[in-house]
């Protein structure tokens, strides 16, 4: 009888093992079929941005702004079955359609500058997954403790913006612009560990 139980016991868990696994592999793909398509651009390492990628229309052509840029990081926690560590799931992309360029004013400066925005959104991606890496998820509020160090990445995030518009006059001073490149460029090579490869 005892055994019977184990049996039924063990069956259980391979079932549920299996739900579970099923539904985190259906969870990692999503958030990468959402951004699957040609409106989107996975950031590279080898493939930088052109104007031509600026598929959206500028909201007004008459203004003097050469540039809108829409950049995303979403970032997920999935466990491919119960008794499994949480892991990671995250990704950097440029937003084609919701992203404009007024041709008639476009600089090479304004593409860098742009270009460094994307960048430093990967870099955050990069930082997030380091941290996820030194946190500890045994309990069982794993999904509140990543929510907290997503928020966080996101606040550090959103300042470096600031600071990088405020410092650069968004992207007209290119001395300063060229030096935020430099410093990006170094954190994502120190964090190049944390790299992913988005075509796989």
């Amino acid at each position: 009888m005892r055994s019977r139980n184990n049996l039924i016991q063990i069956i259980i868990t391979v079932i549920l093992s299996f739900f579970f696994m099923q539904c985190a592999q259906e969870n990692v793909p999503g958030l990468y079929k959402a951004y699957r398509s040609d409106d989107y651009l996975y950031w590279s390492q080898s493939r930088k941005l052109t104007w031509k990628d600026f598929e959206g229309y500028p909201v007004n052509p008459e203004e003097k702004t050469i540039s809108d840029i829409h950049v995303y990081n979403p970032s997920m926690i999935v466990k491919d079955n119960l008794f499994s560590k949480p892991r990671i799931v995250s990704i950097c992309v440029f937003d084609k359609k919701h992203s404009w360029v007024n041709t008639n004013i476009a600089t090479k400066s304004a593409l860098l500058y742009d270009q460094l925005i994307f960048d430093v959104y990967e870099l955050y991606a990069r930082k997030l997954r380091e941290e996820f890496s030194k946190t500890d998820f045994s309990g069982d509020d794993y999904k509140a403790v990543f929510q907290k160090l997503a928020e966080q990445n996101n606040e550090a995030l959103i300042q470096t913006i600031k600071e990088i518009r405020k410092d650069t006059s968004l992207g007209q001073i290119k001395e300063a612009t060229n030096l935020w490149q430099y410093k990006i460029d170094e954190g994502l090579q120190s964090l190049e560990n944390y790299g992913v490869d988005y075509n796989k």
